[in-house]
């Protein structure tokens, strides 16, 4: 993590940072991306991260622009990619909206067995409070 954020807010940035995640870990990383939410552990590949509260020492914390707290996640994408990290608070409710979604999409594009469902309910379990 650095020092120098953009904190997206905006849904259409926020949908495109989202999905920028995503085409890094589905494939091969997405099962062990579920496994590591549904324990409420962040999953990264190279330029994009999630990161849950539990993830981060008290020096990651205080470079945020805003402390990260235990109902939500943090998405970033980083360098090379942009060249100011970007970064996105989200609510578990809607960080589980984008999942669900991926996860639909990973398993219409390879014909997985029920295991992402499975992993997916995990993580929904997971994220309850």
């Amino acid at each position: 993590m650095s020092e120098e954020y953009q904190v997206i807010e905006n849904k259409d940035s926020v949908d495109e940072l989202v999905s920028t995640y995503f085409n890094f870990i589905n494939g091969r990383y997405l099962e062990d991306a579920l496994k590591n939410f549904a324990k409420r552990e962040g999953y990264g590949q190279e330029i994009v991260f999630v990161y849950f509260q539990s993830d981060l020492d008290d020096y990651d914390m205080e470079q945020l622009p805003k402390p990260l707290d235990e109902k939500h996640i943090l998405i970033e994408l980083g360098y090379p990619a942009v060249e100011t990290e970007q970064i996105a608070y989200l609510d578990f409710e809607t960080f589980y909206e984008y999942l669900e979604i991926n996860v639909r999409i990973a398993m219409k594009d390879n014909s997985h067995d029920n295991k992402l469902t499975n992993l997916l309910s995990e993580v929904k379990k997971g994220l309850q409070p």
